[in-house]
Protein backbone atom coordinates (compact mmCIF):
# COMPACT_ATOMS: atom_id res chain seq x y z
CA UNK A 1 0.00 0.00 0.00
CA UNK A 2 3.21 2.11 0.96
CA UNK A 3 4.71 1.64 -2.69
CA UNK A 4 1.21 2.52 -4.55
CA UNK A 5 0.85 6.09 -2.64
CA UNK A 6 4.40 6.57 -3.32
CA UNK A 7 3.97 6.01 -7.10
CA UNK A 8 0.55 8.23 -6.97
CA UNK A 9 2.93 10.76 -5.36
CA UNK A 10 5.48 10.74 -8.16
CA UNK A 11 3.05 10.58 -10.74
CA UNK A 12 1.38 13.34 -9.36
CA UNK A 13 4.56 15.79 -8.72
CA UNK A 14 5.64 15.21 -12.60
CA UNK A 15 1.87 15.91 -13.71
CA UNK A 16 2.30 19.59 -12.06
CA UNK A 17 5.54 20.37 -13.38
CA UNK A 18 5.05 19.48 -16.69
CA UNK A 19 2.01 21.39 -16.93
CA UNK A 20 4.07 24.34 -14.86
CA UNK A 21 6.68 24.34 -17.58
CA UNK A 22 4.05 24.32 -20.62
CA UNK A 23 2.55 27.15 -19.26
CA UNK A 24 5.47 29.10 -18.72
CA UNK A 25 6.47 28.35 -22.56
CA UNK A 26 3.08 29.33 -23.69
CA UNK A 27 3.40 32.62 -21.62
CA UNK A 28 7.05 33.39 -23.02
CA UNK A 29 5.72 32.77 -26.27
CA UNK A 30 3.34 35.06 -26.13
CA UNK A 31 5.22 38.01 -24.65
CA UNK A 32 8.06 37.40 -27.17
CA UNK A 33 6.36 39.49 -30.11
CA UNK A 34 4.42 43.11 -29.44
CA UNK A 35 3.73 44.31 -32.98
CA UNK A 36 5.35 47.41 -34.21
CA UNK A 37 3.44 50.00 -36.40
CA UNK A 38 5.81 52.75 -36.87
CA UNK A 39 6.17 52.58 -40.46
CA UNK A 40 3.78 53.22 -43.41
CA UNK A 41 0.92 50.68 -43.79
CA UNK A 42 2.12 47.26 -46.08
CA UNK A 43 0.23 46.96 -48.93
CA UNK A 44 -1.99 43.90 -49.22
CA UNK A 45 -1.36 42.85 -52.88
CA UNK A 46 2.67 43.12 -52.55
CA UNK A 47 3.22 42.33 -48.66
CA UNK A 48 0.33 40.52 -46.96
CA UNK A 49 -0.89 38.32 -49.66
CA UNK A 50 2.42 37.07 -50.59
CA UNK A 51 2.74 36.52 -46.88
CA UNK A 52 -0.21 34.62 -46.09
CA UNK A 53 0.17 32.59 -49.53
CA UNK A 54 3.47 31.56 -48.36
CA UNK A 55 2.68 30.87 -44.64
CA UNK A 56 -0.93 30.06 -44.26
CA UNK A 57 -2.67 28.36 -47.41
CA UNK A 58 -0.78 25.00 -47.21
CA UNK A 59 -3.42 25.11 -43.93
CA UNK A 60 -5.92 27.15 -44.47
CA UNK A 61 -6.91 27.06 -48.33
CA UNK A 62 -9.85 29.35 -47.54
CA UNK A 63 -7.27 32.61 -47.33
CA UNK A 64 -7.01 32.62 -50.96
CA UNK A 65 -8.59 36.20 -51.46
CA UNK A 66 -8.84 39.70 -50.17
CA UNK A 67 -12.23 39.06 -49.04
CA UNK A 68 -11.62 35.84 -46.83
CA UNK A 69 -8.58 36.89 -45.58
CA UNK A 70 -10.22 40.60 -44.34
CA UNK A 71 -13.17 38.47 -43.25
CA UNK A 72 -10.83 36.08 -40.78
CA UNK A 73 -8.34 39.35 -39.94
CA UNK A 74 -9.19 39.39 -36.46
CA UNK A 75 -8.21 35.43 -36.01
CA UNK A 76 -5.60 35.71 -38.16
CA UNK A 77 -3.98 38.60 -35.91
CA UNK A 78 -4.30 36.72 -32.78
CA UNK A 79 -2.85 33.45 -34.30
CA UNK A 80 0.42 35.64 -35.28
CA UNK A 81 0.33 37.60 -31.81
CA UNK A 82 0.37 34.57 -29.75
CA UNK A 83 2.60 32.58 -31.96
CA UNK A 84 0.37 30.14 -31.94
CA UNK A 85 0.13 30.33 -36.12
CA UNK A 86 1.84 29.64 -38.50
CA UNK A 87 2.27 25.95 -37.52
CA UNK A 88 5.55 23.74 -39.05
CA UNK A 89 7.36 26.98 -40.21
CA UNK A 90 7.84 30.51 -38.30
CA UNK A 91 7.46 34.38 -39.86
CA UNK A 92 10.22 37.55 -39.25
CA UNK A 93 9.21 40.20 -36.71
CA UNK A 94 9.19 42.20 -39.53
CA UNK A 95 6.47 40.14 -41.37
CA UNK A 96 4.83 39.59 -38.08
CA UNK A 97 4.68 43.50 -38.40
CA UNK A 98 3.41 43.83 -42.27
CA UNK A 99 0.69 41.39 -41.25
CA UNK A 100 -0.67 43.00 -37.75
CA UNK A 101 0.50 46.43 -38.98
CA UNK A 102 -2.08 46.33 -41.94
CA UNK A 103 -5.11 44.95 -40.11
CA UNK A 104 -4.58 47.22 -37.66
CA UNK A 105 -4.56 50.13 -40.28
CA UNK A 106 -8.15 49.10 -41.24
CA UNK A 107 -6.83 45.94 -44.01
CA UNK A 108 -6.60 48.68 -47.00
CA UNK A 109 -7.46 46.59 -50.46
CA UNK A 110 -4.11 48.25 -51.98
Amino acid sequence: MKNIISLFAVVVLFFAMFISCKKKNKEEAQAAYTPSCTSSTPSFSVTVRPLIQSACVSCHSEYSTYAQISSSSSSIRSSIVSGSMPKGTSLSEAQKNSIVCWIDAGKPNN
